[in-house]
């Protein structure tokens, strides 16, 4: 009897974790009014446009080109020899 008093209280603490305090069940007078979105007014015209289109064409030139930038295939090449290891580490042995 206790044991089903216990899951009982349990099952109520848990219920009660879940419901939302404070408010209402169903209360129309707090909601909101629904409002459309309006459309974007602003437009990026004359030098700042420039000045955009400068600073994204030179943000290719800061990434690596070429294999031998950054260290070129080290890092990647050691990323996925650890990454295996840790796979054939986790996996355990295979049975036929």
């Amino acid at each position: 009897m206790m044991r089903i008093l216990f899951v009982f209280a349990a099952l109520l603490c848990v219920a009660n974790a879940l419901v939302q305090s404070g408010l209402p069940m169903k209360n129309s007078q707090l909601a909101a009014p629904v409002s459309r979105a309006v459309a974007p007014t602003m437009v990026v015209e004359g030098a700042a446009a420039d000045a955009a289109a400068a600073a994204v064409s030179s943000a290719g030139l800061m990434l690596a080109a070429n294999a031998g930038d950054f260290g070129g295939y080290t890092i990647p090449i050691i990323g996925l020899a650890t990454l295996a290891g840790i796979i054939s580490l986790l996996a355990g042995p295979v049975e036929d």
